[in-house]
């Protein structure tokens, strides 16, 4: 929301519907199409905290999780994009 300046009160004006339904739109197909990138950034991540052998074995486990549950959630927001909504995950693009 944004507060339109006048010289009276302060008038409250919603955000626009378009650029709201098109940001779900854009969103949910970057996270349906670069969710497998999910899978190397675990592997990365889990490798720099603890050891290779680990990080590949687990950081590959992890990403597999986490790529599927972006994908449902890229889902979700396309099938639902006309519904103006916030984002579910964080960070919102792979």
């Amino acid at each position: 929301m944004v507060y339109v300046d006048d010289e009276k009160a302060p008038e409250l004006v919603e955000d626009p519907y378009g650029p709201k339904v098109g940001g779900k739109l854009l969103r949910s197909l970057a996270n349906i199409s670069l969710g497998v990138l999910e899978i190397p950034k675990n592997i990365i991540i889990v490798s720099n905290r603890s050891n290779v052998i680990y990080g590949l074995t687990g950081g590959t486990g992890l990403g597999i999780l986490n790529t599927a549950g972006r994908i449902s959630v890229g889902l979700l927001d396309l099938i639902t994009f006309p519904l103006a909504t916030e984002s579910i995950t964080q960070p919102i693009y792979p």
